[in-house]
């Protein structure tokens, strides 16, 4: 068996789809009986905001992946094709192929894609993914989900999770201890990841806690209609935030190790997640972990986690502190639950500090069930098998 990789969405990608990608040619790469080759487009990807040109790029993908990357996979010798991004080619060629699908958000809120990339994906995207060997997704929240939508062979579909990556990097220990004690989440800026609630929950902290700060760093979404920055800017402004809340923009992978490394806590309001990486990552480098639990979030983190219920508000974790809480700011009153909900877990781990070095043992225990090594294995063996 020998599998092309079609890397061209390393040219696009951002955080959670390069990671996975990355991660798995490095774990493939080490394995002495694994036969690969890489193959990247021609062309560069465009990824400017004209609109003209982004629906002539749509095009550009779409030839690129049903016609010129199955030749070149079959020039190259290949029996397998393994796309990490949705799509994959519907005339297979005589290849196995096999296709990654991160989430089931196509599904879910279709109102987030751009009405022709939404039509390319089911038009194009499904049917190829219907006839292809082997379907990979991240999660059983996200493989119940694919087929509660949509008509595939559930016996194609197959769980793999993922992994917190490995950092080689020389981590930068002093660089953002300047901001401690702080809350972080590091993430695209993306509408779902739902940040405007944070920063409208760290505003009750701040009232009662104010040596703390929010960190959030992550790029503006390439999307216009998933970005969601100019809303946390707003919330920022209104909540009077401006010198408590940080916003770093993209980190590399050394300056995200640090922020891990001296974060009081990682707060993952997110409402919805096909895996749920930052959890991973946070765990790894023993940052306890309050969390929604929206999407395959509770399937990850498990008893790991500070998990919070945004949609009704209350609060779900076995271990915490159930202590009066009539003295909070007068101002809470006012707020949403979900808000209440999730400041009062911040102030939960604020006071409670045995509940919080307990959430950190319980991370670390929870990230060795996951690695890359074991994910790229799983995959090669039903790809063999498919």
């Amino acid at each position: 068996m020998k599998v092309a990789i079609d890397i061209r969405d390393l040219q696009i990608a951002q955080t959670g789809a390069k990671t996975y990608l990355t991660q798995l040619i490095l774990a493939w790469e080490k394995m002495p009986d694994a036969s690969i080759c890489l193959i990247d487009a021609d062309t560069k990807a465009y990824t400017g905001k004209n609109s003209f040109f982004k629906i002539l790029e749509h095009i550009r993908f779409q030839i690129w992946k049903q016609i010129s990357l199955p030749q070149k996979a079959k020039q190259q010798g290949c029996t397998h094709l393994f796309c990490g991004d949705f799509f994959v080619p519907y005339f297979k060629q005589g290849l196995k192929t096999v296709v990654v699908l991160h989430d089931a958000f196509f599904w879910q809120t279709p109102s987030n894609y751009n009405y022709f990339w939404l039509r390319l994906f089911h038009w194009i995207g499904v049917p190829a993914a219907k006839k292809a060997n082997l379907i990979i997704v991240p999660s059983q929240y996200t493989q119940q989900t694919v087929l509660a939508h949509e008509t595939f062979d559930s016996d194609k579909i197959k769980v793999v999770h993922e992994a917190s990556r490995e950092y080689n990097e020389a981590i930068l220990e002093n660089d953002y201890k300047k901001y401690s004690p702080y809350f972080l989440h590091i993430g695209v800026l993306e509408k779902r990841k739902n940040l405007p609630l944070s920063i409208k929950a760290f505003k009750i902290v701040s009232n009662k806690y104010p040596n703390y700060t929010l960190v959030l760093a992550g790029n503006t979404p390439n999307k216009q209609n998933l970005n969601d920055r100019e809303t946390i800017l707003q919330t920022i402004q209104e909540q009077g935030l401006e010198d408590r809340v940080i916003l770093l923009g993209y980190v590399q992978a050394n300056q995200a190790a640090a922020l891990y490394q001296n974060a009081f806590a990682y707060v993952l309001p997110s409402k919805n997640e096909g895996f749920g990486l930052p959890l991973l990552e946070a765990f790894s480098f023993g940052t306890p972990v309050i969390s929604s639990t929206n999407g395959a979030l509770p399937e990850i983190g498990q008893d790991a986690a500070y998990w919070v219920n945004l949609d009704e508000g209350h609060v779900e974790h076995e271990e915490k502190n159930n202590k009066n809480r009539s003295n909070k700011e007068e101002g809470s009153k006012d707020k949403s639950k979900s808000v209440k909900a999730l400041a009062d877990a911040m102030i939960d781990l604020i006071e409670n500090e045995s509940l919080r070095q307990s959430l950190i043992e319980k991370g670390k225990k929870r990230n060795l069930d996951f690695s890359w090594d074991k994910a790229a294995t799983q995959i090669y063996v039903l790809m063999q098998t498919c």
